[in-house]
């Protein structure tokens, strides 16, 4: 008879993007659940993934009320379903999940840390988040951490618990033979056209959620500076506005706008188009885990700048696959794209080295095997775990 693992995350859209296949993958092994919060696209997962997927109230939001009621829930489900695993990730589910599995003495607990929300907060929120994280560990019997620097980061300083790394770290590798670039010619000039763009210009792309977390607002100020110098480059911002959680700037907002050089595409479900048609891929975020994106856009040959954090600076290897930069920092960020405009040399190198140093240490299937035998591992020593 399979161990039965539920997997638990607070939002689907992560099931849709950078957790896709892992729950399809682990079925071959484990009788798999995953929890999540609803939306328009469940039954999609449901049907990529085919494993049995269970809806809960989460909201990403603090909420004491609605967080008590989902965690209430969340208790009396496993005391039914009785998993013999429980593995959280991201930080809503990772706290509620814990807390639940350890009152329904689900054996196992395991909590993926895929970044720390308290980076780049400050005074009591950044206290409270700090705190949740503790607490979540806590309740955890085992914790992972998605890079090799972020898992020293906690056991230094969070937790007195050992903190481990699938592999090179990621939260699920990357498909490699589905990040690639195989768009055509033709494709690629219909689609930079579509937004004015020209052969020869130069598209520097962000995808990801649109928020002062993810460094949009030294982003937007840095190309409005270098845009005004080199007439040829152009900006291209794919992902969703997130108004009500870490709101942008009104006057990077205002730049969006009216700067007729900066594009702008709602979240999509397929990012590789548009890292096809890209010259080079930005993520001037405040705090990662181990950001997909760079893994991913790496993995389709784009060379990569990002701020010097944890994560960001294991994908990003200085000088062979992209360029590091100190976070908050307009002028170094204008400085590092204006260096890949200008030094084609390097620019060239860059780009040559970008797949291959992506195939050689986050290829999917290489870091399924590893989970499944870490997994396995755990299972295998069940009755030695302190519930």
């Amino acid at each position: 008879m399979k161990k039965k693992i539920t997997i638990i995350i607070t939002v689907p859209i992560s099931l849709e993007t950078w957790l896709k296949g892992q729950a399809r993958y682990l079925s071959n092994f484990y009788d798999i659940e995953l929890i999540t919060s609803n939306s328009q696209s469940i039954e999609k997962i449901r049907a990529y993934e085919n494993v049995t997927i269970t809806l809960f109230d989460f909201t990403r939001q603090i909420n004491p009320i609605k967080d008590l009621k989902t965690l209430f829930s969340l208790w009396r489900h496993f005391r039914h379903t009785k998993p013999d695993m429980v593995y959280s990730i991201t930080p809503k589910a990772g706290l509620l999940g814990m807390i639940a599995a350890w009152l329904a003495c689900v054996p196992i607990r395991l909590h993926l840390v895929v970044g720390l929300a308290y980076f780049g907060s400050f005074g009591m929120r950044r206290l409270l988040l700090q705190t949740i994280e503790k607490i979540t560990y806590l309740f955890a019997t085992h914790l992972y951490a998605n890079s090799v620097n972020l898992a020293k980061f906690i056991a230094t300083n969070l937790t007195l618990k050992s903190v481990n790394v699938i592999g090179f770290g990621s939260v699920n590798g990357v498909d490699t033979s589905y990040f690639k670039d195989s768009m055509s010619l033709e494709d690629k000039v219909t689609l930079r056209n579509r937004f004015g763009i020209k052969d020869k210009d130069f598209l520097l792309l962000f995808t990801g959620r649109i928020v002062s977390d993810k460094g949009i607002n030294e982003l937007v100020k840095a190309f409005d500076t270098l845009c005004k110098k080199h007439p040829h480059i152009h900006l291209l911002l794919v992902g969703d506005h997130e108004h009500h959680l870490d709101p942008i700037q009104p006057n990077t907002l205002s730049l969006i706008q009216t700067n007729s050089r900066i594009h702008t595409v709602p979240f999509q479900s397929d990012i590789r188009p548009y890292f096809c048609i890209a010259d080079l891929l930005i993520l001037p975020s405040y705090r990662e885990g181990l950001p997909n994106v760079l893994i991913e856009g790496g993995s389709c040959g784009l060379p990569l700048i990002a701020t010097n954090i944890n994560g960001c600076n294991e994908v990003i290897i200085e000088g062979e696959n992209g360029l590091l930069i100190s976070p908050k920092n307009v002028d170094a960020l204008a400085n590092a794209i204006e260096t890949l405009l200008t030094n084609t040399i390097l620019y060239d190198k860059l780009k040559a080295n970008a797949r291959a140093s992506i195939l050689k240490r986050y290829d999917q299937h290489v870091y399924w095997e590893k989970l499944h035998n870490e997994l396995d591992s755990l299972l295998a020593n069940i009755g030695n775990v302190h519930v």
